[in-house]
Order: C-alpha cells, then sequence, then structure tokens
C-alpha cells in the first residue's frame, strides 16, 4: 500500500502501481488502513479491489504507517536549532516498536564541523548509525542512499532540518514544501502519507513528520530498555527495577562515570523519566 486517500488508495503490484477500492466489509473501516500495509489485491470488470490486510510487523501512530524497517531521523545544528531531547524522544518511540533508527546530521554545508562530530558521537556511542550529509551539495548522500536500499524507511526530525529536500535528492524529484518561516522552521504541506519507491527496491515514506510526539507509555522503570546503551548494562545493576538515578551499584551510573555513556544522552533520560514518574502516579491515583 502507498498511500490511502478518501476511500482509495495507490498500491504497488511487482513494477506496476494501481488505484484501488476497498472490499465492502474493508470500506467501512478504512480509515484503519495505511501506507506500508501489505494487502491482497483482486481484479474484477477491469477494476481493482482490496480484499485483506495481511497482518503488520508494527505501526506507527504518528505518522501513520505500517511495517516500517527504520526511520532516519534527520537533524540540523543551528537551522532549525538542535534539539537533542526531540530526537531522543523519536528514537525512545522507535525502540519502543522496534523500528532501527538511524541518525543524519544534515546541512554540513554551513554547520559548525565540531557540533556536527560531536552529536554523531553521542549517537555512535549509544549504538546509532550515523551519517552526515549536505541536500544543497550531494554530500553524504551516496552513503545515505545505501542505508535506504531495499527497506521501508520514514523519515523524521523537526520542521526545517531538510528531510524533503534530502528525499528530492535521492529520489530525483520535487517534493511539495511549504516556504520557511522567518525562523527558519519549514512547514510540511503533504495531507496524507504516502510511499515513494526508492532506487534499489525500497520505499521511503513522505510524511506530515512526528510534529506532536509524546513519550511512549511505558513504566518509569522500563524507560531504559529503550536507550540501548543503558539497555545493555540494566541486566548487570543490584536492583532489578533500577531506575540508574540514585540506587547504589548501578551499572549504568558507573558506565556514565567512565565516560562509557553521553551525558546528554543521559540528562535527556532524566527528563524523560520525570515525565514518565508523573504519568505513572496519575495513571495510579
Amino acid at each position: 500500500m502507498l498511500s490511502v486517500h478518501s476511500s482509495e488508495c495507490r498500491v504497488a503490484i511487482e513494477e506496476d502501481i494501481v488505484s484501488c477500492t476497498f472490499r465492502g466489509r474493508l470500506r467501512l473501516g478504512y480509515s484503519q488502513v495505511h501506507a506500508g500495509d501489505l494487502v491482497h489485491v483482486s481484479q474484477s470488470a477491469g477494476a481493482y479491489v482490496i480484499d485483506e490486510i495481511a497482518t503488520r510487523r508494527n505501526l506507527l501512530s504518528r505518522p501513520p504507517i505500517a511495517n516500517v524497517d527504520q526511520a532516519i531521523v534527520v537533524t540540523a545544528i543551528t537551522q532549525p536549532p538542535l534539539d537533542l531531547l526531540y530526537v531522543d524522544r523519536i528514537l525512545a518511540q522507535l525502540e519502543f516498536e522496534e523500528i532501527q533508527g538511524v541518525i543524519c546530521v544534515n546541512k554540513q554545508d554551513i554547520e559548525n564541523e565540531g557540533e556536527i562530530g560531536r552529536v554523531s558521537r553521542i549517537y555512535s556511542s549509544a549504538g546509532y548509525k550515523c551519517v552526515v550529509t549536505s541536500a544543497v551539495t550531494g554530500y553524504g548522500l551516496d552513503g545515505l542512499a545505501g542505508l535506504v536500499r531495499g527497506k521501508v524507511t520514514v523519515f523524521a526530525g523537526q520542521s526545517g532540518a531538510g528531510k524533503s529536500k534530502l528525499i528530492s535528492a535521492l529520489m530525483g524529484v520535487k517534493l511539495l514544501t511549504g516556504q520557511l518561516s522567518q525562523g527558519l522552521r519549514g512547514r510540511h504541506t503533504t495531507r496524507w502519507v504516502q510511499l515513494i519507491r526508492a532506487p534499489g527496491d525500497g520505499y521511503i515514506a513522505d510524511t506530515p513528520g512526528f510534529s506532536r510526539l509524546d513519550l511512549v507509555d511505558v513504566e518509569p522503570h522500563e524507560l531504559g530498555f529503550l536507550y540501548p546503551e543503558i539497555k545493555e548494562r540494566a541486566a548487570l545493576c543490584h536492583f532489578p527495577r533500577c531506575l540508574h538515578k540514585t540506587e547504589s551499584r548501578c551499572e549504568v551510573l558507573d558506565a556514565l562515570s567512565k565516560g562509557k555513556i553521553a551525558q546528554e544522552r543521559y540528562s535527556n533520560y532524566l527528563m524523560l523519566l520525570e515525565e514518565a514518574t508523573e504519568r505513572a502516579k496519575r495513571r495510579y491515583e
């Protein structure tokens, strides 16, 4: 399924892209059908009809897209200003959905090389693939193209970071984006999610973006499992439900003190932990 709009959708069948309608029982619930769904299609009287939706591997809710292999989280350093907490929110959601996250530091042509290196080190040390790109000059696009080959990929990140320009550069197409505001924050004008066939037998999701992202609903002691660098050490902590905050004999705090966990990531973890704790209190009041 490439896109869903009203009661019609576009579906890729081998090399062809066809317009389909829904079988009667599916038509009533078309809003529950999403780009990325694998579907069974039949042909009747020259028209294509979707008969069944296959079981999903995963489903993102914002943006709504199914069966995602990876998400490339695009960020800049100054235009727009770097927001690592926002990046970590996205990564936590991806870990929760068991979707591979990739960090892309864009606008290499205008950003500070030292800051680009710092951000790349933060996320490389956490276990994420990192690429540095410029949609304007083409820097790093070959590496980015290799990452999307053969996969269903979502691009995420702040407005204005250059997601649509990167997709356009990779695909050789121009995507519809709004004019940058005076604050240099772009407004994506895509009205619904659509998958675009990419070179190398992959698909890229052109989406309205992760515009309103809440912390995934996990218990406070479970949050650490959404941080790969914390997860790999949590099993060695003395307390089974260690929050990695003030507890003694905590392997995570020990790794932090030795510089094996980035302070920026840990500080964001504490902020998200506070949110999870407050949510838990309201749930059990």
